[in-house]
């Protein structure tokens, strides 16, 4: 479901199928699945729990850019690496949670249950 958005262009506070921004990004590819999550990335941050343990494909992975406030959300896909509307690159890509400047900015990974209830 995440590759279809691959290349699709980042406007802040965007919610369609021409662009998106990084909650609205969230937002529509749980949707495809049936699951409604909130339209923010910091009201995402408080509506599931924190993953405890090692990350699935799915878990939602946030972080701060401007200070200690939730300001951007990402799509863990495994392997370390995770999906998200990024501004600076004004696209939709995928990129490595190892690399620096996403370590330095990395505030914590949340579980949409619904999502793990589905999984066998």
């Amino acid at each position: 479901m995440v590759l279809k958005y691959l290349g699709l262009p980042y406007v802040f506070g965007a919610n369609s199928d021409r662009a998106v921004d990084c909650s609205a990004f969230v937002q529509q590819v749980f949707a495809e699945v049936g699951i409604k999550v909130p339209r923010t990335s910091r009201d995402q941050w408080g509506a599931f729990s924190t993953v405890q343990g090692a990350m699935r494909q799915g878990d939602l992975v946030f972080f701060s850019f401007g200070g200690r406030q939730i300001d951007h959300v990402g799509i863990y896909l495994g392997r370390g690496v995770f999906a998200h509307a990024n501004s600076y690159g004004s696209r939709v890509v995928i990129e490595s949670l190892d690399s620096p400047y996403y370590k330095r900015v990395y505030r914590g990974a949340k579980r949409v249950e619904a999502l793990s209830a589905q999984q066998p």
